[in-house]
């Protein structure tokens, strides 16, 4: 396990969240792990787009800047052509700076999250390609409860193994 230490950023709100963002995306490895707190995710030093966004949410409210999270899955139509798993959907948050809500995705490497639209900082989904969407405060205790099943851990296993296999033959 590792220990990581959260740095602090000056400048308005928006600078802070995209920094924070960006901070986040690149300290925090993607991988499909258990799923505790956001404290476990920093220790840990690896999370899934959910918990990223966990983490980073918990982050910006700290910070005094309001966010909310965003699930969305993609259409049938792309499963299907693409070969992605019907359990799959992608987690990202949005933060709202000067009256506005922006964008923030800390795992563009999610295996779906190129269906979604660009990743970068404040940038609109592609809504053409989403079949669900749900913008929640937290993290229902039901959603956190699911994942970490016993029935999921298959899943964790080899969407991590094919997380490293692509990592090493990129």
């Amino acid at each position: 396990m590792t220990h990581v230490d959260i740095p602090e950023y000056a400048g308005t709100k928006r600078e802070q969240a995209i920094a924070y963002y960006q901070w986040v995306k690149e300290t925090i490895k993607y991988k499909c792990s258990y799923w505790g707190t956001p404290e476990a995710t920093l220790k840990q030093g690896t999370g899934h787009c959910i918990a990223k966004s966990e983490l980073l949410a918990h982050i910006l409210r700290a910070k005094g800047i309001e966010v909310r999270l965003v699930e969305a899955r993609p259409s049938s139509r792309k499963i299907f052509l693409t070969k992605i798993s019907p359990t799959d959907l992608h987690v990202w948050i949005e933060a709202c700076v000067d009256g506005e809500w922006l964008t923030l995705d800390p795992t563009p490497d999610n295996g779906i999250a190129h269906f979604l639209g660009d990743t970068e900082p404040g940038t609109h989904i592609n809504g053409e390609h989403i079949s669900y969407m749900a913008r929640w405060d937290e993290i229902p205790r039901w959603y956190k409860d699911g994942y970490n099943s016993k029935m999921m851990a298959p899943f964790r296993m080899i969407t991590n193994m094919q997380l490293d296999f692509h990592r090493r033959f990129k």
